[in-house]
């Protein structure tokens, strides 16, 4: 990024301390479940307005946080979800992973994923594509909501009920889901729940079909999901469901390594 594009921190805090205040802003918004604003972020972390505004503008510039759309709050950024992205794919779980999903890759010919919960949604971080000539692809560390795609379906349907709650709220709000959709959303993680995985069709790709289920870390909490996704001419709910018990299987496994 070229430095004419971006905002400098400047103003009555020394190196450090501006540090320190970027810092404890990207923490903040990291653990919110709702856009902040400027004052949200001032009386929380115990800073002036305007130096929150600096802060805000500096790391906006840098896309390490962006606006929500149709709001004055801040969520975080592309960039900072790529960040978290590339830690996440030095971790434990990815290297327990890596040879189940490609196992399972060779077992059903398709594309398997692994993903992780960030805030406001989650991302891809390990891939295994399919050999055939067509197949699915998905770029590594990009944001992608919880509503549409079994991966975001299945992390949400194992999410604290309170917190579900809050996420599906703040995504009617962002991505203008009306009431059907949310009752046809809950329908979904309800059923989620209930068999352990969650197939998808053509919600965020129209061409694209999926099936997800989740992994467990220790005490039983949800850290990950692994998927099966595929063109939906060879993906179809039937396979997905067929695909099922493999996917269960390794997830079951990868979970057991963890805990």
């Amino acid at each position: 990024m070229s430095l004419h594009n971006t905002v400098p921190l400047s103003g009555t805090a020394g190196g450090t301390e501006a540090a320190d205040r970027v810092a404890d802003v990207l923490l903040l918004l990291m653990d919110a479940t709702e856009p902040l604003g400027v004052t949200n972020v001032a009386t929380e972390l115990g800073m002036s307005k305007s130096m929150a505004h600096r802060v805000l503008r500096s790391l906006t510039s840098r896309n390490l946080v962006e606006q929500a759309p149709g709001t004055t709050g801040y969520l975080l950024g592309p960039a900072a979800v790529a960040m978290g992205a590339k830690a996440l794919s030095l971790s434990k779980l990815e290297r327990e992973a890596a040879p189940l999903l490609r196992e399972l890759r060779d077992r059903t010919q398709e594309t398997t994923l692994l993903s992780r919960p960030v805030a406001g949604g989650r991302v891809h971080v390990a891939q295994f594509e399919s050999p055939l000539p067509v197949r699915m692809s998905v770029e590594l560390g990009v944001f992608r909501p919880w509503h549409a795609g079994a991966s975001g379906k299945i992390l949400l349907a194992y999410a604290e009920p309170e917190f579900r709650d809050r996420a599906i709220a703040l995504e009617a709000e962002i991505y203008d889901l009306d009431e059907d959709a949310i009752e046809m959303l809950n329908k979904d993680l309800d059923h989620a729940r209930e068999r352990g995985y969650v197939t998808s069709s053509g919600e965020r790709n129209p061409d694209a079909g999926a099936v997800a289920a989740p992994v467990f870390g220790v005490r039983g909490v949800v850290i990950a999901a692994i998927s099966v996704c595929g063109p939906r001419s060879r993906l179809t709910t039937n396979r997905a469901e067929r695909i099922a018990p493999m996917l269960l299987d390794v997830s079951r496994r990868v979970s057991a390594r963890l805990s």
